[in-house]
């Protein structure tokens, strides 16, 4: 298949340290078939679609929990920067691991599954590694994995073209995040997600052969052919902007991928940071780019159901919530944030 780099961290969301316990939210519906998933002081949490939360784990450390496709309320979550399977139960009010299916290190990234539910495809590496692998692993009708022989791996190395230019291209240091100061850039930049789209033909990840040019991008690769390209990319290759590509997902048709970034006039000397942005453009092409929603709402989910709307991370007097975006209406749903939304 084609070829996958990142330049890697832990799946750290400013939200999450700006989030401080709260009483359970209301009562609030998306509006459409499926429930949400999401985040909230580490633990994992149930919107149901009537409305209802319920919290499904206690103890912390829980991030980015991802529905599986298909009946039985699975889902793959990350806890202590493993990635585990397991089952909600709307009786119990419990969630129930059941395996787990990366290495034990602490390096995976939130999973994404294929359309039919039985593969699951996620990135393993660490924010100095710049070339994480990718596996792509089967999983059983009983959540359980099939067996790390079963994985397939997706070749992070550069085509020997890529590799030319690239060991002929000055490269940021590993440790630049540590040297500006805190707040100047989102921790969102060292997000290790992927994305894989409801019909199957393209996965979404962060850098690929693109990094050999720019200092960070955003790759499409379609699955059947292993061809790449880049949706945005920033530094280097005559980029006229610093920035930042990550969280990817796609809308319910694949006609569209969608992503948070951030950007910085690269020659202007006093130049900061603008605020984070959702963005959607066709994964066949860079152009045309729009503007999903308000400044500073990031990690966009589109509805399952295909009509318009998004879930997205918003602030609210200095909490993250899970927000329904739809045009410019937008809901505070339920405080929290790693939102997932469950197709029915």
């Amino acid at each position: 298949m084609g070829v996958i780099r990142r330049i890697a961290a832990g799946v750290c969301l400013a939200a999450a340290a700006v989030l401080v316990p709260v009483a359970p939210a209301q009562a609030v519906s998306p509006g459409v078939p499926g429930k949400v998933a999401f985040i909230r002081g580490g633990n994992l949490f149930i919107a149901e679609t009537s409305g209802a939360v319920w919290q499904a784990t206690t103890g912390g450390g829980y991030e980015r929990p991802r529905w599986r496709p298909g009946p039985g309320d699975g889902l793959a979550v990350l806890k202590g920067g493993d990635l585990f399977l397991g089952r909600v139960d709307s009786a119990s009010h419990l969630f129930t691991i059941s395996s787990q299916l990366s290495a034990t290190g602490g390096h995976a990234g939130a999973g994404a599954w294929s359309p039919d539910g039985s593969q699951l495809a996620y990135a393993e590496g660490s924010w100095y590694n710049y070339a994480p692998t990718i596996h792509i692993v089967s999983v059983g009708t009983t959540l359980a994995r099939s067996g790390r022989a079963a994985d397939r791996v997706v070749d992070t190395r550069f085509s020997a073209a890529a590799q030319r230019l690239a060991d002929s291209l000055p490269k940021k240091p590993a440790a630049a995040a540590n040297a500006v100061p805190v707040g100047t850039w989102n921790p969102l930049q060292y997000s290790l997600t992927v994305a894989w789209s409801p019909d199957g033909r393209w996965i979404a990840y962060p850098n690929g052969e693109c990094w050999a040019i720019f200092d960070d991008c955003l790759s499409i690769l379609e699955v059947a052919t292993g061809t790449e390209t880049w949706a945005a990319a920033f530094g280097g290759g005559g980029a006229d902007q610093n920035g930042f590509a990550t969280e990817p997902s796609f809308t319910a048709d694949s006609s569209l991928v969608l992503w948070t970034q951030q950007t910085q006039y690269r020659y202007d000397p006093a130049a900061v940071p603008g605020p984070l942005q959702t963005i959607s453009a066709p994964p066949t092409s860079i152009h045309p780019q729009t503007q999903i929603g308000a400044d500073w709402e990031y990690a966009a989910v589109p509805s399952p159901a295909g009509d318009g709307s998004v879930l997205v991370t918003a602030g609210r007097s200095g909490v993250a919530w899970v927000t329904l975006r739809n045009g410019a209406t937008r809901r505070y749903l339920y405080q929290g944030y790693q939102h997932d939304w469950q197709a029915r």
